[in-house]
């Protein structure tokens, strides 16, 4: 009853932040769609031409990974008051992340769906389509596995960013003041300096046996990960359990604040 209850309070702390972004998101559809037939109109651009519209999935994996931050430290506190414990607390979070992912997967393609169908109507020049389409478009070759395969992507890259996202609040929660500094300072400055100082470093002390290293071992493993749309969506749950992991280690000691 209580992981019932939690799942419930989860889910429904969620609804208006989901109706808010998906106001914006048809808001700003519609206007696309009402520039677009305009400037068409005014310009006379050729009926063969194409405008491309997407985005979608990644404004998604914005609001998922800042719905991952926005997730613990008040439904800790209240699940703890409230005699939850942190193992219901954490499985709770994880299908209340999962069923939003999912919730948010089938709507983005159905937003794209309604802008082809509703190009199509108008005599319209404006597409849209999907990441997983762009990544992966000869697996679109049929329109309706296409479109279920898009939303199973989808679920899984959103699932991945709200654990990433409730794994950085977790990791802030309890580190202490230095420790956020260092996190929140060394983090960026690592992904923008650590790359470029490996490589110098590669080439001036190592001989290029860390390229070689990756072109021989990582760069594979990679390809065989990501070349095809199921090795993806496998790849996408291995490393969304791997911060859920992650994630219940940090949450299992974590005292209230």
């Amino acid at each position: 009853m209580k992981a019932k209850a939690c799942f419930l309070y989860q889910i429904l702390d969620l609804r208006w932040a989901l109706l808010i972004y998906y106001f914006v998101i048809f808001c700003i559809t519609l206007l696309a769609n009402f520039s677009v037939i305009t400037m068409t109109s005014s310009l006379s651009i050729a009926g063969e031409e194409t405008i491309i519209m997407s985005g979608i999935t990644f404004s998604s994996c914005i609001f998922m990974f800042i719905v991952g931050l926005n997730s613990f430290t008040e439904n800790f506190r209240f699940s703890l008051q409230n005699g939850v414990s942190r193992k219901t607390l954490f499985l709770t979070r994880l299908f209340t992340a999962g069923t939003t992912a999912l919730f948010m997967g089938l709507l983005d393609q159905i937003f794209h769906s309604l802008i082809n169908l509703v190009g199509k109507l108008s005599s319209s020049p404006l597409m849209s389509i999907s990441l997983f389409q762009q990544l992966y478009p000869t697996a679109w070759g049929n329109p309706v596995q296409g479109f279920f395969l898009s939303v199973i992507f989808g679920f899984c890259l959103l699932f991945l960013m709200a654990n990433v996202g409730y794994a950085v609040v977790m990791l802030f929660y309890r580190v202490g003041k230095l420790g956020k500094v260092l996190v929140g300072a060394g983090v960026p400055a690592l992904l923008i300096f650590g790359i470029p100082a490996l490589k110098a470093l590669d080439s001036m002390y190592f001989g290029e046996r860390l390229r070689a290293f990756s072109n021989a071992v990582i760069q594979p493993v990679m390809d065989f990960a990501f070349n095809t749309a199921p090795n993806c969506m496998i790849s996408l749950l291995v490393l969304a359990a791997l911060f859920a992991l992650f994630d219940w280690l940090l949450l299992r000691r974590a005292i209230v604040r």
